[in-house]
């Protein structure tokens, strides 16, 4: 063989080994940006899952928070109720002019003589009612303020 011919020879081997060796360099750093990216891929979903933990407990909070109101307003209500009932309490309007003018001229409290008519019985039970259909739509509107402020909160970190 001639020197040429050697010469050739080598340069082709060198040539297909480079080849070799780039494509072996290329196939690592695919695997490696691959892998990269699954890894990149899992911190995200992590990361995801601890940020949907701690909006979930705090809106379990929300809820426990706003069930305990809803609780005690309805114990309130309930109270009232059996009161009126009972005739513990009494609810009473004030009127301009009273149907039955007072015997008495003198009176003591805190309205200074301003004439009251007192609700029968169902006419207050309906009036505590309506206060508390409007009380509980009050509650229901701020809660849902409050999450929304919470996801709202949550969407700017």
């Amino acid at each position: 063989m001639s020197a040429i011919t050697r010469y050739l020879i080598l340069a082709l081997v060198s040539i297909l080994g480079a080849q070799f060796y780039g494509w072996y360099q290329y196939r690592q750093g695919y695997a490696d940006r691959e892998t990269f990216a699954k890894l990149q891929t899992a911190i995200q979903n992590e990361v995801a899952r601890t940020k949907e933990q701690a909006l979930e407990e705090k809106n379990k909070e929300l809820d426990t928070k706003h069930y305990e109101e809803l609780r005690d307003a309805q114990k309130t209500i309930e109270r009232l109720r059996a009161d009126l009932a009972a005739g513990r309490r009494r609810l009473s309007v004030r009127v301009k002019r009273p149907v039955c003018p007072a015997q008495d001229t003198k009176t003591a409290g805190l309205d200074h003589g301003t004439a009251r008519a007192e609700l029968d019985g169902q006419a207050a039970q309906d009036l505590i009612g309506i206060v508390a259909e409007g009380d509980q739509a009050i509650r229901q509107l701020n809660a849902l303020q409050d999450y929304v402020r919470l996801i709202h909160q949550e969407g700017k970190k």
